[in-house]
């Protein structure tokens, strides 16, 4: 099993759920199709800032789903609809 890590920073912090929200309307709703997908986690805490963990069945899966032709458009997606409220502080 991989576990991929994401760390953010949310601003300001009132706008966390609106982000998670967001975030498990398009990123988890496509992660879900992807093979090799097992699960995801989100972990809030005080100041905005948010973790993730999603895990999959394989480092090879993961790599897949990140070089799908989908991914960037999944990402810009994202962050149009998000906006400009985070910062990814942490990805591996």
């Amino acid at each position: 099993m991989k576990v991929e890590r994401l760390s953010f920073l949310i601003f300001p912090p009132e706008k966390v759920d609106d982000f998670l929200e967001t975030d498990e309307g398009i990123w988890t709703k496509w992660l879900r199709q992807r093979s090799g997908f097992i699960s995801k986690r989100c972990l809030r805490y005080p100041g905005g800032r948010v973790e993730m963990m999603i895990y999959w069945r394989s480092k090879m899966d993961q790599a897949r789903a990140n070089a799908h032709p989908e991914h960037q458009i999944i990402d810009a997606t994202f962050r149009n609809t998000v906006g400009h409220c985070f910062t990814l502080l942490y990805s591996d």
